[in-house]
């Protein structure tokens, strides 16, 4: 979850490989030595089981640190790709830097953004600040869906990215293979700009005609929308998380399609979850697909 392929030196367009300074080498082992102790750690040997690797990091870190990575916020891209604090700034949400330094946070969510190009820039930079923290610990990039053709209040807009019907729309042509097809360009476009995970894919079920997210679902069948949320799925993710992956945050478990009066519980006014005719059960269909 390093730096993404490219970086920029100067203007917009001339693009460089910047390396870490913290390269160092042991026994011929080359690695970044996050900690700044002049050794290397089991956190910073990739060779290492995934596993020790956490432990390691987890026993040096604070309790502020670990309580900086219980959150997420979002954060204002910069026009330039620039990653100080610019009042006026387009878009809403935090600023990146200002939270990992002063919160030890490390998990963003991207809504409005300028150009994917300036993105990649702006990550790079975010990215090469968090590696200067006491623990080198990487920044992780979050997005809702971003490519779809939409004007909806809950949808960013596809500007920049490849665009698709939304979610419904996959729903009504119910080709798996379609969705996957999707569901790997937008991980091949994620990456390029450093969005590791994805606040989607969101499988609730359309039963309540009143509620405002129906056209981010796959519609009201079951087994469809978990067909589709397995393609969906496999198509960002791969079969097993890797370095090429985007993480999946599928949503809204338990089914938040059922919502009283159809109020989205994004709001202070939602008056709760009901499950009409005793189908609780139908609604987790989905997410054990997912699963």
């Amino acid at each position: 979850m390093g730096l993404v392929q490219s970086e920029t030196t100067g203007k917009l367009g001339g693009m460089v490989h910047q390396q870490s300074d913290l390269i160092k080498t042991e026994d011929g082992f080359e690695y970044r030595d996050l900690n700044k102790n002049g050794k290397l750690d089991i956190f910073e040997d990739t060779r290492q089981p995934i596993k020790a690797r956490m432990e390691d990091l987890l026993r040096q870190m604070t309790p502020a640190e670990k309580a900086g990575m219980l959150f997420i916020n979002g954060s204002v891209v910069n026009t330039d790709g620039s990653i100080e604090d610019k009042p006026g700034t387009p878009g809403f949400g935090g600023v990146a830097s200002a939270l990992v330094t002063a919160q030890k946070m490390n998990h963003f969510n991207l809504w409005e953004i300028p150009a994917p190009q300036v993105v990649a820039v702006w990550h790079n930079k975010l990215q090469r600040l968090a590696e200067q923290t006491r623990l080198g610990i990487p920044v992780t990039i979050a997005s809702d869906p971003r490519n779809h053709f939409s004007q909806s209040i809950y949808e960013m807009a596809a500007s920049g990215f490849s665009q698709w019907c939304e979610t419904l729309g996959f729903g009504a042509i119910g080709d798996p293979d379609l969705v996957r097809q999707f569901a790997e360009i937008v991980r091949q476009e994620y990456l390029a700009v450093g969005i590791r995970v994805a606040l989607h894919p969101q499988v609730d079920l359309a039963t309540e005609p009143r509620w405002p997210r129906i056209n981010g679902t796959f519609g009201e069948d079951a087994q469809l929308a978990a067909l589709l949320t397995k393609a969906y799925i496999r198509g960002l993710q791969g079969e097993q998380l890797g370095p090429e992956s985007v993480a999946c945050m599928t949503k809204h478990f338990p089914g938040g399609g059922p919502q009283l009066e159809g109020l989205d519980p994004h709001f202070e006014f939602q008056k709760g979850q009901i499950y009409p005719g005793n189908n609780f059960d139908y609604h987790l269909i989905p997410f054990e697909a997912a699963l």
